[in-house]
C-alpha cells in the first residue's frame, strides 16, 4: 500500500497590489481587460438623487423627518423606520479599506472612513462606536502593517476631526456641498412657475444644511461634556492619572463653544420655497428668513488649506500668531463671499418668483388705478374751476360793460350839461348887455344902486355869476331878463330892464358868499397847519422825553473820539457804535446823536471861560459828553439853558395851564424839558418873568 504525502500549500501575504505599467503608448496590448460597469443599487440611486437635487442633504436625518412626517412621533413609525434602515444596512457591506485603492480612499469622506453607514448627522456616541469598530479592524496589532500604516492613520485622523466639535463643524462646512446657484436670465424672458420651483426649490433646501437649527455644535451641546472614553491608558499609577486629567482638560477646552450654545429646534414649518398655493404672508416670511439668514458654516479648514499655514508647525509664538491672523483674515473674506452668494440667490429668486411678480403687478395696478382716479379727480376739479372762472369772468365783463355804458352815459350827460351851461352863460351875457344898453338912467323904477357905475364892473359881476351859478340859476335869470326870444333878430319881445336889479343883487350875494367860502377855506388851511405843527411838536416832545442815560452818554463820548470829523458817514458809524455797544431796545438814530452832540457842544461852549475858546469843538463836545454822565441820572445837568429847552419850556407852560395843582403841574413840565429838573424849570420861569417885568418898566 502506497502512502501519498500531501504538501501544504504556501500562502504568501501581499501587502499591496502591484499593477502592471500602462503600455498604451506602444503597440503592445495591455494585459488588463477593460470592462464597463453599470452602476445600480440603492446607494447609487441616493447619490444620484442628491446630485440631481432630487433629495436634500438631510433627507434621512431625524431633523428632516421630525419636520416633514408625524409618523416618527408614534412608536410604530419609529420601529418601521429603524427596520427599513436595518434592511438597507443588511443589503450593503461595510467598506474594506485594506482592499481599496488610494484613489478611492481619497474620495471617501471621514464618515465613510469610520463606517459606510455613518451619516453626517451622527451623534458623538455613534462616531465613537464606529471608531471602536474601525480600530478593532484596522489597528496595527490586528493587521501587522506597522504604526505608520496609512489606513490606520486615516482612521485616526477621521476620528480626531469628527470627535472635536470645532474641527467637525469646519469639516462639515466643506464636504460634499454644491455652492452653485441658478444663473440670471440674460434673455429677459420670465421662466414658468414649474421651472422656477424646480430650479430654486432644491437650492434653498440644499443651503438649509447651514441653517442655525442644523448647527452641529448646537445639536451636540448635550453630549459635549461627557467622559472621554478614548483617553490613552497610562503605564503607571501616577502617570496615567496625569495624562487622563490632561486629556479631560483638553476635551473641556475644545468644547467651550459648545457649552455656550443651546439646542435650537427647527422652525415649523421649515423655510422652504413652497408653491403657488403658499400664502403670501408665508412667502414674505420665507424671504425675510433668507434675507437675515444665519449661517453656521465655518471656513477655517478651507482657509488653512488655501493659505498653506500649519499652525502646529510654527517655530515661535510670533509666527503662530501671524499664521492665525492670516487664517482669520481669509475666513472672514470667505464668510463675506458666502453671505454675498446667499444674498444673490435671494435677490434672483425674488426677481423670478411668480407669486411676488403677481403681487408686484397687483400693487402696480392698484397704484396706477389710484393715480388715474386722482388724475380724473384733478381733471374734474380743474374743469369745475374753469367753469367757475369763466362764470366769474363773464359776470365781471358784464359788470364792466355796464359800468362803461353808465360812464359813457354820464359823460354824455355832462357834455350836454356843459353845452347847455355854455349856451346859458352866452345868453346871460347877451341879455345882461342888452338890458344894460336899453336901460334909461332917468328911469325911476331902477334905483341908482341897481346899476353899475361902469361897464367893467358889470362885466366882472357877469363873469362872477357865470362861474358861480348853476345851470338852473342861470336859466332863471335868463327868464327874468326876457329869455332867448328877447335877443333874436326880428323878435317883437324886448328885454326886461327891471330884471337888472335882481341880477345886481344876485351878484352882490354871490360875491359875499364866495368871500365867506374863501375865508372858511383859509381858516381850514390854518387849522390843518396848526394841527401838523402840534403833531410835530408832540413827536419832538416824545423824542425829547427819552433822555440819554449815563451809559449812552459814555458810549456817545467814546464814539465821538473814535470817529473824528472829516470821515465819510461819520454819524452813521457813531449811531451804529452806540447801538451795538449797549444793545438798546430802541436804537438811537443818527439825528438823535447829532442833536445831543449839538446840545452838549452848545452847553459846554456857554459854560467854558473865554480862555478856553480856542479848543477844538469836537474835543470840547466829547469832554462835555463825558462830564454829563454824572448828572444824567439825576435828570438835570445844572448847565445853561439852550434855545430848544427854552422853547420846550414855553410849550409845556402853554400845555399845562396855571389852574392845575402846582406840584403836579411843574412835574409834568419838567418831564417835557429833557435835562432839567423841576426846580430848574421853576427858577427859569421866574427869571424869564422877572426879565419881562424889567423890560416893561
Amino acid at each position: 500500500m502506497t502512502t501519498t504525502t500531501m504538501t501544504a500549500p504556501t500562502i504568501t501575504f501581499v501587502s499591496s497590489l502591484d499593477w502592471p505599467a500602462d503600455n498604451s503608448d506602444d503597440n503592445s496590448s495591455c494585459p488588463l481587460e477593460e470592462i464597463v460597469v453599470q452602476c445600480a443599487g440603492k446607494a447609487y440611486l441616493a447619490y444620484e438623487s442628491r446630485l440631481l437635487n432630487r433629495r436634500t442633504f438631510l433627507h434621512n436625518s431625524r431633523y428632516y423627518q421630525s419636520s416633514t412626517s408625524s409618523a416618527l412621533i408614534d412608536g410604530n413609525g419609529a420601529n418601521d423606520t429603524n427596520d427599513e434602515a436595518n434592511n438597507k444596512k443588511s443589503s450593503k457591506k461595510e467598506y474594506d479599506l485594506l482592499t481599496l485603492s488610494s484613489r478611492k480612499l481619497q474620495k471617501l469622506s471621514y464618515y465613510q472612513v469610520l463606517s459606510r453607514f455613518l451619516p453626517m448627522h451622527a451623534t458623538p456616541d455613534d462616531i465613537r462606536r464606529a471608531y471602536h469598530k474601525a480600530c478593532l479592524k484596522y489597528h496595527p496589532d490586528k493587521t501587522g502593517r506597522g504604526e505608520e500604516d496609512e489606513i490606520f492613520l486615516l482612521v485616526k485622523s477621521a476620528f480626531d476631526t469628527l470627535s472635536d466639535p470645532v474641527k467637525r463643524r469646519s469639516y462639515d462646512s466643506t464636504v460634499d456641498f454644491d455652492e452653485s446657484i441658478p444663473k440670471e436670465s440674460l434673455s429677459g424672458m420670465a421662466m414658468s412657475d414649474e421651472e422656477f420651483y424646480a430650479e430654486y426649490g432644491p437650492v434653498f433646501e440644499r443651503n438649509l444644511r447651514f441653517a442655525s437649527f442644523n448647527d452641529p455644535m448646537r445639536q451636540q451641546s448635550g453630549g459635549a461634556g461627557g467622559d472621554d472614553k478614548q483617553a490613552p491608558k497610562g503605564g503607571g499609577g501616577g502617570g496615567g492619572k496625569n495624562k487622563k486629567k490632561k486629556s479631560n482638560m483638553n476635551s473641556s477646552n475644545s468644547s467651550n463653544d459648545i457649552a455656550n450654545t443651546s439646542y435650537i429646534p427647527p422652525p415649523n414649518p421649515l423655510p422652504l420655497l413652497g408653491d403657488n398655493s403658499t400664502p403670501l404672508s408665508q412667502v414674505h416670511a420665507f424671504y425675510e428668513y433668507w434675507i437675515h439668514f444665519d449661517s453656521w458654516r465655518d471656513f477655517t479648514l478651507r482657509a488653512t488649506s488655501e493659505t498653506e499655514h500649519d499652525v502646529e508647525s510654527a517655530d515661535c509664538r510670533e509666527e503662530k500668531r501671524w499664521m492665525k491672523q492670516e487664517i482669520d483674515r481669509k475666513v472672514k473674506k470667505m464668510k463675506r463671499e458666502e453671505m454675498a452668494r446667499i444674498n444673490l440667490l435671494v435677490t434672483r429668486a425674488m426677481a423670478c418668483d411668480p407669486r411676488l411678480r403677481r403681487e408686484r403687478e397687483r400693487v402696480a395696478l392698484e397704484k396706477r388705478e389710484k393715480e388715474e382716479a386722482k388724475k380724473l379727480e384733478e381733471t374734474k376739479k380743474a374743469e369745475l374751476e374753469k367753469r367757475e372762472r369763466e362764470k366769474v369772468e363773464l359776470e365781471m365783463a358784464k359788470k364792466k360793460s355796464e359800468e362803461e355804458s353808465k360812464k359813457k352815459g354820464e359823460k354824455q350827460l355832462k357834455e350836454q350839461q356843459k353845452k347847455q351851461l355854455r349856451k346859458a352863460k352866452s345868453l346871460f351875457r347877451k341879455l345882461t348887455m342888452a338890458a344894460y344898453q336899453s336901460a334909461n338912467p332917468n328911469d325911476v323904477s331902477i334905483g341908482k344902486d341897481a346899476m353899475w357905475d361902469d361897464l367893467e364892473k358889470m362885466n366882472d359881476d357877469i363873469e362872477l355869476l357865470s362861474d358861480k351859478l348853476s345851470l338852473m340859476e342861470l336859466n332863471a335869470l335868463n327868464d327874468l331878463l326876457g329869455g332867448p326870444d328877447a335877443v333874436e333878430e326880428g323878435s317883437t319881445k324886448s328885454v326886461c330892464v327891471s330884471a337888472l336889479v335882481d341880477v345886481r343883487q344876485c351878484a352882490i350875494e354871490t360875491a359875499a358868499g364866495a368871500e365867506r367860502q374863501s375865508l372858511i377855506a383859509i381858516q381850514k388851511r390854518n387849522e390843518a397847519r396848526k394841527e401838523a405843527s402840534d403833531k410835530a411838536r408832540e413827536a419832538k416832545l416824545s423824542k425829547a422825553s427819552n433822555p440819554w442815560s449815563k451809559e449812552e452818554l459814555s458810549a456817545l463820548s467814546k464814539a465821538i473820539k473814535k470817529y473824528p470829523a472829516g470821515g465819510s458817514n461819520r454819524w452813521d458809524a457813531i449811531a451804529l457804535f452806540v447801538n451795538n455797544l449797549l444793545k438798546l431796545p430802541n436804537p438811537r438814530t443818527k439825528e438823535e446823536c447829532i442833536e445831543k452832540y449839538n446840545q452838549i457842544a452848545s452847553a459846554s461852549a456857554a459854560a467854558m471861560p473865554s480862555t478856553a475858546t480856542a479848543m477844538p469843538s469836537t474835543a470840547t463836545a466829547a469832554d462835555a459828553a463825558g462830564s454829563a454822565e454824572s448828572t444824567a441820572e439825576e435828570g438835570g445837568g445844572g448847565g445853561p439853558w439852550t434855545e430848544e429847552q427854552d422853547s420846550l419850556l414855553q410849550e409845556m407852560l402853554r400845555m399845562y395851564p396855571a389852574d392845575m395843582e402846582k406840584n403836579e403841574r411843574w412835574k409834568m413840565i419838567a418831564k417835557g424839558v429833557p435835562g432839567k429838573t423841576k426846580k430848574e424849570c421853576v427858577d427859569r420861569f421866574k427869571a424869564i418873568r422877572e426879565a419881562v417885568r424889567q423890560g416893561k418898566s
